[in-house]
């Protein structure tokens, strides 16, 4: 057994005893003592539990005792909190990677470490990627095969959009010219193992509508930004898509002409601006601007969310995006450009943008208590701090922390099937815990145990 402990906490090692584990006949690799163990199907937490661990697989969950164990390991968990690891839904890998990679063998690998040492001091176990370039195909098929260093990795492709005259695509992006040329790339994509789909809001309806209807045929997992009224998230859940992304993106999608320009003439007052002088971090002014205007009580929002609702659809908020540059979060990551510098706001714009945000948390908590799946995604730099980050916001948003950490790990739609196994019962794959942590602020502990590849 390999185990890997990472972040500021010194675990305690006890001495390997040679007397097996009473009632396991084989010699048991990993023991976890004196843990708090979360199950998080129930919401609960366990005090004082042992965890056994034999081939990579838990064996066994009891209450601790005095009885000296034997394995190859023995951690002592001090009473600290154990937990299933946490899935990232959404990550670019240009977020956390150099603008220029070369695709050499060693290359690549060194790249995994960079992106395994975003994560893993976080206790994130899994990633999917919402779009990179095709360029860096090499590396996202590499990552895909499994590693006991690394979060496992689940690409989508590029991001794929429809052609627009005088735009030069990111180079994140892959341009579909009909709705036959995006399901020709969903089965390029399918071919090389990839399994889930990005669905981006510059798809036109006939390209969206030739990826969606691939994808769904060949049986991927798809997700969906639907943005900017380019399409609404109504018009994507009649054709099927069941996975969106950013909760802001729901004020632009309910959002009536009328109301756009009700919102623009009221801007020189609110925020102080006079159109069309928006400043360099206009984003970060406009979607709280939308969620005021709307109000807590939307009917047009409500209405949009009871269809999710009823059509079991998944939402990923990506509150830290918004929050890391009101001020909200947890942290904040330095600013790349004057797109995200809003140190430079007046306390009018400030103060009116979190009255915006506020608005917006408060839909998410109403996804909770309406029985919304949810889903953990960071679409942010420091990615693994920035899904500590998440839940806490989550959390201040008014869901209870037991159930942010379901939405973190059990509910989250990764392949074409939901993850499960991730919480800790016999049977299930230790690769799908662990991490130790002193407590959500401290930003604390990961473990990683993995049984050591066959020779």
């Amino acid at each position: 057994m390999l185990a890997r402990s990472f972040g500021i906490l010194a675990l305690l090692l006890l001495p390997q005893s040679l007397v097996r584990a009473k009632g396991h006949s084989q010699p048991i690799d990993l023991a976890i003592v004196h843990a708090s163990v979360l199950d998080v199907r129930a919401g609960r937490v366990e005090r004082d539990r042992t965890i056994l661990v034999r081939d990579g697989i838990i064996v066994s969950v009891f209450p601790s005792t005095a009885t000296k164990l034997s394995a190859k390991l023995v951690i002592n968990a001090h009473g600290h909190l154990l937990t299933p690891g946490l899935i990232d839904a959404h990550l670019h890998t240009f977020l956390v990677l150099p603008d220029s990679l070369t695709m050499q063998a060693d290359s690549i690998e060194a790249y995994r470490r960079v992106f395994a040492e975003t994560y893993l001091p976080y206790g994130v176990i899994a990633v999917r990627d919402v779009g990179s370039s095709e360029r860096w195909m090499p590396m996202l098929l590499k990552w895909m095969e499994r590693t006991p260093s690394a979060p496992d990795f689940y690409p989508s492709g590029a991001q794929i959009i429809s052609p627009e005259s005088g735009r030069t695509p990111l180079a994140h992006q892959i341009v579909v010219t009909d709705s036959a040329a995006a399901a020709t790339k969903v089965r390029e994509y399918y071919a090389l193992g990839i399994r889930n789909i990005k669905l981006y809001w510059r798809l036109r309806e006939p390209e969206f509508k030739g990826a969606l209807f691939e994808a769904q045929r060949l049986g991927m997992n798809l997700t969906g930004h639907i943005d900017q009224q380019v399409m609404t998230i109504d018009r994507a859940l009649d054709l099927g898509l069941r996975n969106f992304e950013h909760i802001h993106t729901f004020a632009y999608s309910v959002m009536t002409d009328a109301g756009f320009d009700s919102v623009m003439a009221q801007v020189p007052t609110t925020l102080g601006i006079r159109p069309p002088a928006f400043p360099p971090t206009a984003l970060y002014m406009n979607v709280p601007e939308l969620w005021n205007y709307l109000g807590p009580n939307s009917p047009r929002v409500l209405a949009l969310l009871a269809r999710i609702k009823v059509a079991n659809a998944s939402v990923t908020p990506t509150l830290h995006v918004l929050a890391q540059r009101l001020g909200l979060a947890y942290f904040q990551s330095t600013p790349r450009d004057s797109t995200e510098n809003t140190a430079v706001w007046t306390a009018l714009q400030r103060a009116r943008t979190i009255a915006g945000y506020r608005v917006m948390a408060s839909y998410v908590r109403r996804m909770y208590e309406d029985s919304i799946p949810m889903n953990l995604g960071t679409d942010a730099h420091d990615a693994g701090k920035a899904a500590l980050s998440e839940m806490l916001l989550l959390h201040d948003a008014g869901i209870p922390m037991a159930a942010v950490f379901r939405i973190a790990t059990l509910d989250i739609a990764i392949l074409d099937f939901i993850i499960a196994g991730i919480h800790l019962m016999t049977g299930s794959p230790v690769r799908a815990l662990l991490w130790l942590m002193v407590g959500l602020g401290a930003l604390a502990i990961s473990l990683r145990a993995q049984p050591q590849p066959p020779t």
